[in-house]
């Protein structure tokens, strides 16, 4: 079914093709619903005492299955790696970086009081641009920080900018705004 902006529009493209107006409209929808979140949620933390984050249960199950449709991701199933998926709704930069997502594992310390190896992290107000295959491509990302060394479990870090191989595969641009990447879980 057509969107009714699109049955106005004087463009009369006949829904067959991408609106520009109609995906920059849905895209300032989606990043004021994110920004009036992040607005309430900061009031009410203040108020209630609240942390900005929460479980996130569709991660976990995005994460899952681009673990078991990937091969190069076998070794988390194999080592049997817990990982929790979080939702954070604050904004965070490194070194004046936008940071969308993030990969951690959990210390000892910490690993006496969770169920987890690792934690990734979505932060929703610098990734509210992303299509669900630009997603689906940063959980691949944060996978991929999942690795093993010497001394067991261990965060694997860049070998370029990114991870080598998600570039050749998606390309240098995969995570800006409006790009078309293709769907993880159907590369083969």
């Amino acid at each position: 079914m057509k969107p009714e902006i699109c049955r106005n529009c004087a463009a009369e493209c006949g829904g067959e093709i991408a609106c520009a107006a109609y995906e920059e409209l849905s895209r300032m929808y989606r990043q004021l619903k994110v920004e009036d979140h992040t607005e309430l949620m900061k009031n009410l933390r203040s108020k209630l005492n609240i942390t900005d984050a929460e479980v996130a249960d569709d991660l976990r199950e995005l994460g899952e299955r681009i673990i078991a449709a990937l091969p190069e991701l076998s070794i988390i199933p194999e080592l049997d790696v817990q990982i929790g998926y979080v939702r954070s709704y604050e904004r965070k930069t490194d070194k004046g970086k936008t940071v969308c997502a993030d990969c951690r594992k959990v210390n000892k310390t910490y690993g006496a009081y969770l169920p987890f190896d690792f934690v990734i992290t979505f932060y929703e107000p610098n990734m509210y641009y992303m299509t669900e295959n630009q997603q689906k491509i940063l959980m691949l990302h944060e996978l991929k920080h999942i690795g093993i060394g010497d001394r067991g479990l261990r965060i694997e870090y860049h070998d370029v900018e990114d991870f080598g191989d998600i570039l050749m595969r998606f390309g240098i641009d995969w995570n800006w705004q409006n790009r078309d990447v293709p769907d993880v879980l159907n590369i083969k």
